[in-house]
């Protein structure tokens, strides 16, 4: 069953709101993105974004110099390294995660407590779209976590890092159908039936 679909300058209240992707007018709530209301509840399906203090973020180093690495962040900001704030030695190419604990007068944006992730597959997803991977209090993840046996970090950013030990293929399937089906309600439940149908094949 889908539920409403919000368009950019659509009135979501008449009254003052503190939610993403809206902007207030004389008094009243509306929306800056595309996005759908579900028990009066606001969530943006597309917008650019915009990295916040403590946010985590997955990305692959692409670059190294004696003060640290260049981390791309599948944003056009780059993400940065201070050598000292990591024991591991990066390569470029490598996959890592942290979160976000500052930016820097350049842009850049500055990752606390990285650490580098071992051999996996990163996914590329929209990040208007991740929230809707990770589920209430965790509940998607979880679930496709413990359905493939995988181990999977996701980044706010739109990066994802799948391990390779579990049932990676089937993880990226359902990337896809919760890519596809995020306007929809009753997500958790279709893709909980969507990952023992494909179990099977």
């Amino acid at each position: 069953m889908s539920v409403e679909i919000i368009v950019p300058g659509e009135k979501i209240s008449d009254s003052t709101l503190s939610l993403s992707s809206t902007y207030i007018k004389d008094g009243k709530t509306y929306a800056l993105a595309v996005g759908m209301m579900d028990e009066n509840k606001f969530t943006p399906l597309e917008w650019i974004y915009t990295p916040k203090l403590d946010d985590t973020l997955v990305g692959i180093v692409s670059d190294k110099n004696p003060k640290g690495y260049s981390i791309d962040i599948n944003l056009p900001d780059r993400g940065m390294i201070n050598a000292r704030d990591i024991r591991d030695r990066l390569r470029i190419g490598d996959v890592v995660f942290g979160i976000v604990s500052s930016f820097s007068s350049y842009g850049d944006i500055v990752f606390y407590t990285p650490k580098k992730l071992q051999k996996g597959k990163v996914f590329k997803i929209p990040s208007s779209k991740i929230p809707r991977i990770i589920g209430k209090k965790s509940s998607m993840i979880s679930m496709i976590r413990e359905a493939t046996g995988t181990q999977i970090v996701v980044g706010n950013n739109g990066y994802i890092w799948v391990d390779l030990a579990g049932n990676v293929s089937l993880v990226g399937k359902v990337f896809e159908e919760i890519v596809e089906n995020a306007h929809k309600k009753g997500l958790t439940d279709h893709i909980a039936k969507f990952i023992e149908e494909n179990k099977k094949k």
